[in-house]
């Protein structure tokens, strides 16, 4: 067996497909690997934490256990990794921490911004970003979802490119000199005094070629332009690329010493199929992300991104490859074409997966601790063979979750993960 090596090394081997001490452990280091607040709540009161439960992100409303002292429940979980968040999401700093009230009686911290306001209907409402962005959770809901469509009125070319100059100042579509100095303070801290692998998740619009454009027309509409509109699409699609571009160069010339993981959030897939065919992925949007992972890699040669993408997109893989992405996440082996022993003989050389560890949407709810433990250790025997793979569950794990399942979970990973 390999020598007991360092979180960020074990990450490290794993991304360029070599076998390590054991298979690395994502515990909260991103948006779509983490732990609604009220599960995590009732995780560190089984497990003996009584330090203060941060949120930094009303959308998801996942814990941010990065931010405790002590980061005790990470490396109790086995954690190889952190995110790097951005300071300011959808506007609002993640500073003056004040406690706020979940529906269970439980507490955590939110930013002094973070102040919805509640409807006699009990649902409540944020309106950030100018008004560019009304978030929004139902009385009895468990996170925040984002239910404006400031593009919906847009109906053609024309329309879309008298908006896009007002797009490109608003700042939705920037990162701020202010920002990038707090980052950088909090990336040289953590790089420096913690030897774990360092993520930059950069929030909904900072690295999206896809997903943010149905976010912000509208889900039907995004997929009408699609067929009917193509022009007004690669028009769209080119203000996101150099946008994009433009806002990484500007990132990693501060942050990228720091970085080992690069977040793109954007998903192609359905449950039961891709989003759409191969051939209107390839005409349509691989041209420019091609051109943002190659900006990537021009700007941080060593910096590995890792592409999250939901649901069904075997059809995708080799288009990804090509592009540049390096890691895919979340490994949805519950979707259509998604088997696992299938993924890892025929990608497992070529991309590193991260993810698909439990599923999350049938044995995590309905199964008992014995049989996601059962299932844990089946899936990392499937993909840990040869390196390139990094654990953890099938997206989110969302707040009907018992902490004895929580805790099956990452138990049975550090138990079996070893080569």
């Amino acid at each position: 067996m390999p020598e007991i090596i360092s979180p960020r090394e074990r990450v490290l081997a794993a991304l360029n497909h070599q076998e390590s001490d054991r298979v690395p452990i994502d515990f909260c280091g991103t948006h779509d690997s983490g732990i609604n607040v009220l599960a995590y709540n009732r995780l560190k009161k089984q497990i003996g934490v009584d330090t203060p439960t941060y949120m930094r992100d009303p959308i998801p409303m996942l814990a941010s256990p990065d931010l405790e002292e002590g980061m005790e429940v990470i490396k109790m979980m086995g954690g190889d990794l952190l995110p790097l968040s951005r300071h300011l999401n959808f506007g609002v700093p993640a500073e003056n921490w004040q406690t706020w009230h979940l529906s269970d009686g439980s507490k955590c911290l939110v930013p002094g911004g973070f102040k919805p306001v509640v409807k006699s209907d009990g649902t409540q409402e944020m309106s950030l970003l100018g008004g560019l962005a009304l978030l929004s959770m139902p009385k009895r809901g468990h996170h925040f979802n984002l239910v404006s469509r400031p593009l919906g009125t847009i109906e053609n070319l024309a329309q879309l490119e008298k908006l896009l100059p007002f797009l490109r100042q608003s700042g939705a579509f920037s990162i701020s000199d202010e920002e990038l100095q707090v980052l950088k303070l909090n990336a040289q801290k953590l790089h420096a005094e913690t030897d774990y692998a360092l993520v930059a998740t950069g929030g909904p619009l900072f690295f999206s070629l896809y997903q943010v454009g149905q976010e912000l027309f509208g889900y039907e509409k995004f997929f009408t332009f699609m067929v009917s509109e193509p022009e007004l699409i690669h028009c769209w699609l080119e203000f996101l690329a150099s946008t994009c571009i433009e806002r990484l160069g500007k990132y990693l010339s501060v942050l990228a010493p720091y970085l080992d993981v690069i977040f793109m959030g954007d998903d192609y897939g359905f449950q039961n199929a891709p989003q759409m065919s191969p051939k209107m992925f390839r005409e349509l949007f691989k041209p420019y992300l091609v051109r943002v992972c190659r900006a990537v890699k021009e700007f941080a040669p060593d910096l590995k991104i890792l592409l999250h993408s939901c649901g069904s997109v075997a059809p995708f893989i080799p288009d990804f490859i090509d592009a540049g992405i390096d890691a895919l996440n979340p490994v949805q082996i519950t979707a259509a074409g998604m088997d696992p022993n299938w993924l890892k003989k025929e990608f497992g050389r070529e991309i590193t997966f991260w993810g698909g560890g439990v599923r999350t949407q049938s044995t995590l709810v309905n199964g008992t601790e014995a049989d996601v433990a059962a299932e844990v250790r089946e899936l990392i025997e499937i993909f840990k063979p040869g390196g390139g793979y990094i654990f953890c569950p099938i997206h989110d794990i969302q707040e009907e979750v018992p902490p004895g399942k929580i805790r099956a979970i990452y138990e049975t990973a550090q138990k079996y993960s070893h080569y």
